[in-house]
C-alpha cells in the first residue's frame, strides 16, 4: 500500500513538473481529474509496464527496450486523447541559452511532444524512486 501511495505522489509530481517546462503538455484545472490522471499514471507504472515487460520480453530483448517505450507512448496517448486526463499538443519552443549550451527555436509536433512528455514523466518518476 505504501508503494502504491508513493507511486501516486511521484506521478503527481512528474505531471506537474512536465507541465511546467513543456507548454504543450496541459494539465486539467479540475483537482479530481488531476487525481485520476495521477492514479492512472501510477497504475501504468505499477501494473501495466511490468506486465508488458514480462509478456513482451523476447521482443524487448530483440529491440533493446524499444517495445516498452512504444507501449508507454501508446498508453500516454490513450490517457490524453481518449480519457481526456491531460492534453498534449504541438508547441513552439522559444529556444534556450545557458552558459555554453544553446538550443534554437523549433516547432515540436504532436508526436515529438508525446515522446518528450513520455521521457520527462518516466525520468522524473525513476529519479524519485531512486532517491526515496
Amino acid at each position: 500500500m505504501k508503494r502504491i501511495f508513493r507511486m501516486i505522489i511521484f506521478s503527481s509530481f512528474a505531471l506537474i513538473l512536465t507541465s511546467l517546462w513543456n507548454k504543450g503538455f496541459i494539465l486539467p484545472s479540475d483537482l479530481i481529474t488531476f487525481f485520476v490522471a495521477s492514479l492512472t499514471l501510477a497504475l501504468v507504472f505499477y501494473i501495466i509496464l511490468p506486465l508488458s515487460k514480462i509478456i513482451l520480453l523476447p521482443l524487448n530483448i530483440i529491440t533493446l527496450g524499444l517495445v516498452t517505450f512504444v507501449v508507454y507512448l501508446v498508453i500516454l496517448h490513450f490517457s490524453g486523447a481518449s480519457l481526456h486526463l491531460f492534453e498534449i499538443t504541438e508547441w513552439n519552443f522559444q529556444g534556450l541559452n545557458i552558459a555554453f549550451i544553446s538550443i534554437p527555436k523549433m516547432h515540436i509536433s504532436y508526436l515529438g511532444n508525446l515522446v518528450l512528455s513520455s521521457v520527462s514523466i518516466s525520468s522524473i518518476i525513476n529519479v524519485f524512486e531512486q532517491l526515496l
